[in-house]
């Protein structure tokens, strides 16, 4: 089955474009982005068009015990440890004719990236209380958070390992700066559990920073398809479905305090600020209490007026830019059908 990935966004289909140009070579790519980006979705495609007979064998590089690394990469005898009743190939072997996908390479101890460049260079494995090599054939992908530069200046990704796995680098943009992607996403994920949006909606969507990316946005989407009672899911359901994922929503009273509309505190507070043209003092004479307790309020909501006030200025900056220049831009998806 083709992976599908969904959105329009410049960059996405630039990081599209590279992964349908390089996928059928041997080279190896490295994926980089923030959490939640879809590093592990690209992993796939790329994978899917390399067309190699093999598996995608996927290695979640932070979640490797330290003392087990190389057993588990490598793989290792019958008795090498403590344990160890029968031999066992590691990721490498299994990924044979296939894609091996380091998730997270960074994390991998320095001992570890030592022993896998080792193995990269000379496309033999060792499994561990063997003496003899055997050869490997697999292509890698590997991927790392979206500050590269200080993965390597820090030597929490070493220089040597990052030059032999970066062949080609694909950048993942975080989800706030891909504006155009945002609707789209939230369409997709809402149809996945047969609802459809409120027209409006966008807007709300837009009110939220989105740290967690397109992992964070699935998440509320599948809360706001429960908390809807027919086959739309509303504006204030949706409000209210971003901020019980948020840090402490359970334990806080503010994110889940509803008023005679329905509508969360966080989305009132939200609404009110973009009504004002995120003016405080507007805002807060609106909702009738002082302009210091508008930022309490705010604060208890996780909320910022200053990163508010800055995102909307960038989406609207990147709507007119959209509609300038022809692609797909926020004005031309304002409203999103019923």
């Amino acid at each position: 089955m083709t992976v599908e990935i969904v959105g329009c966004s410049p960059s996405l289909r630039r990081a599209l474009t590279m992964v349908e140009r390089f996928a059928p070579t041997p080279l190896p790519i490295l994926l980089v982005g923030a959490t939640g980006t879809g590093k592990e979705l690209f992993a796939q495609r790329i994978h899917e068009l390399s067309r190699r007979a093999g598996r995608l064998v996927a290695v979640n590089c932070a979640a490797l015990p330290r003392e087990m690394v190389e057993a588990l990469l490598f793989g290792h005898g019958k008795g090498a440890y403590t344990g160890a009743v029968e031999a066992k190939i590691g990721f490498v072997e299994a990924a044979a004719r296939g894609t091996l996908f380091l998730d997270e390479l960074s994390s991998l101890s320095t001992e570890g990236q030592v022993k896998l460049l080792r193995v990269l260079e000379s496309n033999d494995v060792i499994p561990l209380g063997e003496t003899r090599a055997r050869p490997v054939d697999f292509r890698v992908v590997a991927s790392v958070q979206d500050d590269l530069p200080a993965c390597v200046a820090t030597g929490a990704l070493r220089l040597d390992l990052y030059e032999r796995v970066a062949g080609v680098v694909v950048e993942l943009l975080p989800l706030r700066e891909r504006p155009e992607d945002l609707a789209l996403l939230a369409e997709h994920f809402a149809a996945r559990h047969g609802r459809t949006l409120e027209p409006g909606s966008v807007a709300v969507l837009r009110d939220h920073g989105w740290p967690g990316n397109v992992r964070e946005l699935r998440a509320a989407m599948e809360r706001a398809g429960f908390l809807s009672d027919n086959g739309t899911i509303a504006q204030r359901q949706l409000a209210e479905a971003i901020a019980l994922g948020a840090p402490g929503a359970v334990y806080s009273g503010a994110l889940l305090r509803t008023d005679r509309d329905g509508l969360s505190e966080r989305a009132r507070l939200v609404t009110a600020c973009r009504e004002h043209g995120w003016d405080a003092r507007r805002a807060a004479a609106a909702l009738g209490i002082a302009r210091s307790t508008l930022y309490d309020r705010l604060r208890a909501a996780h909320l910022s007026l200053r990163r508010l006030r800055s995102e909307s200025r960038a989406l609207e900056n990147c709507g007119n830019s959209g509609n300038s220049s022809g692609t797909a831009g926020i004005p031309a998806a304002r409203s999103l059908p019923s």
